[in-house]
């Protein structure tokens, strides 16, 4: 196999606690409950000639690209003696609290795994992972996921969850880091809401959907739209569409809501869509699809 091409979905933090002391490096720990959604790009990775890694996509700054990094950082590793060419076809909106870049590097090095046959368990790639980002470390094994430590700590939940019938709304203007994000946070208001965590895993475990919804939770959400108020106006307006739940993705600066059904996702972003605000229907996914081929 000389090429392979992975589906990469943005992730969406269910539950999003920041908890009030810090960890290894000065990060704070977490509790996170994550999972995919059918919003996607697509990355092709292929082995070239040359010990080399090629970026192919004009919205990405190679120098800085955490998909590139990863290339780089497996030829190293490993001692490979071809290159890698990465093709990436970008739908995820760059900045918006739904992970693309690190699912784009996640899907780097499982394609890498499997054209050069390494044969990498989690551990091994979750090794990879905690050197490029912490996001990471969750899409390198995708799905429904509890994520602990300083977001390196992946453990997958084995109950399903139910279908979430998904409208991500994403502003033009975007935050200027998820840095800035972590910057903003009060620590006298942060990891207040832990025991939501466990409601929501029970409602999942009881396909309760009224208490999953009822249960989802982000630390970020506060302080990131007290600096941008607008956002809550987009809230608002989603909810007059239906959503019968709105809330921040990531540290922003999308918004997502959950309806009722597909069709009521999809005419909500009919109505909403405009020049300041990209809208993608979606619903999650119940598998690891970043560790799957593109059909």
């Amino acid at each position: 196999m000389n090429t392979i091409t992975l589906n990469s979905p943005a992730k969406l933090n269910l539950s999003l606690n920041l908890l009030p002391h810090r960890g290894e490096k000065g990060y704070y720990r977490v509790l996170f409950l994550n999972t995919q959604i059918t919003l996607f790009d697509t990355v092709h990775v292929s082995k070239t000639g040359e010990k080399t890694v090629r970026i192919n996509n004009r919205e990405i700054d190679t120098g800085e690209n955490i998909a590139y990094r990863a290339a780089r950082l497996m030829i190293d590793r490993y001692n490979l003696t071809c290159g890698v060419t990465v093709n990436i076809e970008k739908r995820i909106p760059l900045r918006s609290g739904l992970g693309g870049g690190s699912s784009d590097a996640a899907s780097v090095i499982n394609g890498i795994d499997r054209i050069f046959e390494l044969g990498l368990d989690d551990g091994e790639k979750l090794s990879l992972a905690r050197k490029l980002g912490m996001d990471v470390c969750y899409c390198v094994i995708g799905g429904l996921c509890r994520i602990e430590g300083i977001g390196d700590l992946v453990q997958r939940v084995e109950s399903g969850l139910p279908t979430l019938n998904i409208l991500i709304a994403t502003p033009n203007r975007r935050k200027p880091s998820t840095s800035w994000a972590y910057s903003i946070l009060d620590e006298q208001q942060i990891g207040r809401a832990v025991e939501k965590f466990d409601r929501l895993l029970d409602g999942i475990r009881r396909q309760n959907m009224e208490q999953i919804v009822r249960n989802l939770h982000n630390d970020f959400e506060c302080p990131v739209i007290a600096h941008y108020p607008w956002l809550e106006t987009v809230a608002t307006a989603m909810k007059n569409q239906g959503a019968c739940k709105t809330l921040l993705a990531g540290s922003g600066l999308s918004i997502f809501g959950i309806y009722d059904t597909a069709n009521a996702a999809r005419k909500a972003a009919q109505t909403l869509e405009s020049e300041e605000l990209d809208c993608f229907p979606a619903e999650t996914i119940p598998c690891a699809l970043s560790l799957y081929p593109s059909p």
